[in-house]
């Protein structure tokens, strides 16, 4: 079944099954996301130069610890905690 034919079939489904539906898909998204921290996790170790796109738009920096989901990244004077899946490696 694809995702259109479940949105299109929704307004079939009691209150109970929707919430029931709801919280599956809670688990897939928690599960898919941690395994991409675990898989990122690994890429990078302190002072690994990465850049992300934030609040500021791209910035570049130095990864100075490697926690669970996030990194504290150097940028310049400040210390940023971003989110491993927006870490890229910078090349060079």
């Amino acid at each position: 079944m694809t995702a259109s034919e479940i949105r299109g079939n929704l307004h079939l489904l009691s209150e109970s099954e929707l919430s029931e539906l709801n919280r599956a898909v809670c688990r897939q998204l928690k599960s898919v996301r941690d395994r991409e921290s675990r898989r990122k996790r690994f890429m990078f170790s302190s002072g690994d130069s990465v850049s992300f796109n934030g609040r500021n738009g791209y910035t570049e920096g130095e990864v100075v610890r490697v926690k669970r989901k996030k990194a504290l990244v150097k940028v310049g004077m400040v210390t940023w905690d971003v989110p491993l899946n927006m870490l890229s490696l910078v090349e060079g």
